[in-house]
């Protein structure tokens, strides 16, 4: 009997198993024959040393070889860092793991290997809003190292971390601003260099997290038992307003349009405590130098902005009203369940919230370059249009914004990093202006800052800038 050309290899009791169906249409491409390796325990890694060759993926069997122990005995990672917690039982928590693992699955060994450290490492506090020149700049692995399925893997895992709108706000920087600016120089600028960093054990630790950072864009997320975090967050962009291949694009609208709204009702009185001629440079955005680690990382005493500004209790309730809209903004950039726990903090300090405002102008505008800043003790925001770098852009079309969870360590809720910030943290609380202080490659900055501290010895120093008061009618 002569067969069809179907070649049929089993190997029995053997590990491989081959089936290539090369037919006889001329239409259809012979199989390409892929390496799968043995995952006996079901733990989405596979044993290096037992691998076969097959055109489909075998039952039993998965595509990356990451497995230290395939009888499911033993940690995958190195990793025991102080302060870990078991696994949450949180059924969307345990959804955003599996996330996490699937991603983790699909690397090659050499990418995992590249990408992944320990929460006690300094790359949890290295991120920056520069350009990852050429993808280089950064540590961990890149867009432009993902095939179409890792980048659809990874990209299902952000949306489980952040909110409908969020997520349209971290597309829109990486792939429509930034597509747009590549267009101009691709060395520089380019969606494929968007930087992934990953911490922690997520196969055997309820602590893990991960980063993603690059151009105009650091997210810092965490999770760590029951809680979930995406702080520190500088989402940025120039330009923050344009289209590109046809999509229209209006990053921070929202930010922008609510606090001009929240400036314009403002009354006389309010817009007095409110409105400062201080600098407005971002207070405690990122490193000065890229590779640099996160200068305000630790448990940095962020309480000397209290008193600085309008006071959510001194406001008036459409004042008040205004103000929780732009503040929600921020929080719910992150997916709603976790948002809303965080809100419940932010709303039990709600009247420990201060509001500052700085503008170069009589009447602000959607097209002028304005500054503001919220402190709360759950909650730091700052919102700044930068001047434009170049190629003709506005100012106010360059924005860089920052939030962070400044109450490190006042409570088991965290802040920025969790309880991992303290692990670096040298010598005990200190307030953000001495840290200031004390470093030298901050002491040009002093002035940057609009209220009085008492250093630990208590001390008190004066901040010796005049801050004026614009104008404004209200």
């Amino acid at each position: 009997m002569k067969l069809s050309n179907l070649t049929l290899l089993i190997i029995l009791g053997g590990l491989t198993f081959t089936a290539c169906d090369e037919t006889t249409s001329n239409d259809d491409e012979a199989c390409t024959e892929t390496t799968w390796y043995q995952d006996s325990d079901n733990d989405g890694l596979g044993d290096p040393d037992a691998s076969t060759e097959a055109c489909e993926q075998p039952e039993g069997y998965v595509a990356n070889s990451n497995d230290t122990d395939d009888t499911g005995g033993s940690s995958t990672s190195e990793c025991d860092t102080p302060g870990e917690v078991d696994q949450s039982t949180d059924t969307e928590i345990e959804a955003m793991r599996q996330a996490m693992l699937t991603f983790r699955n699909s690397l090659s060994s050499s990418l995992l290997s590249e990408a992944s450290t320990c929460l006690d490492d300094e790359r949890l506090y290295v991120w920056h809003n520069t350009p990852n020149s050429n993808g280089s700049q950064r540590d961990g692995i890149i867009y432009g190292d993902l095939s179409d399925e890792q980048m659809g893997y990874f990209q299902d895992l952000l949306q489980l971390f952040l909110s409908d709108g969020g997520y349209q706000k971290v597309d829109e920087i990486t792939m429509l601003a930034e597509g747009l600016l590549s267009t101009e120089n691709g060395d520089v600028w380019s969606p494929d260099f968007y930087s992934i960093d990953m911490f922690g054990d997520p196969e055997n630790s309820g602590s893990w997290g991960f980063q993603l950072d690059g151009h105009h864009l650091a997210i810092n997320f965490l999770v760590h038992g029951d809680q979930v975090s995406m702080v520190p967050a500088f989402l940025g962009g120039e330009p923050a307003v344009s289209s590109y291949n046809g999509t229209e694009f209006d990053i921070f609208k929202d930010e922008r349009d609510l606090a001009l709204t929240l400036y314009n009702g403002l009354t006389d009185n309010e817009a007095g405590s409110a409105v400062s001629s201080s600098s407005h440079a971002m207070e405690v955005g990122p490193a000065d130098t890229p590779g640099d680690v996160d200068p305000y990382r630790g448990d940095y005493d962020y309480s000397g902005f209290a008193g600085t500004g309008i006071k959510y209790s001194d406001m008036s309730a459409d004042t008040q009203a205004n103000l929780i809209l732009v503040m929600q903004e921020y929080v719910y950039n992150m997916e709603t369940t976790f948002a809303d726990a965080w809100w419940t903090d932010i709303m039990a300090n709600i009247d420990d919230t201060y509001f500052v405002w700085i503008d170069e102008v009589d009447a602000p505008s959607t097209t002028s370059p304005f500054y503001y800043r919220i402190y709360n003790p759950y909650l730091w925001v700052e919102y700044n249009a930068e001047n434009a770098l170049g190629g003709g852009g506005a100012d106010y079309n360059h924005v860089h914004t920052i939030t962070r969870i400044p109450n490190n360590p006042s409570t088991t809720d965290g802040g920025d990093y969790g309880v991992f910030a303290q692990i670096i943290n040298e010598g005990g609380v200190k307030t953000l202006y001495e840290h200031y202080a004390i470093a030298d490659h901050h002491k040009a900055s002093e002035m940057l800052f609009d209220y009085t501290v008492q250093l630990s010895q208590g001390q008190a120093i004066e901040h010796s800038h005049y801050h004026g008061r614009h104008t404004h009618t209200h």
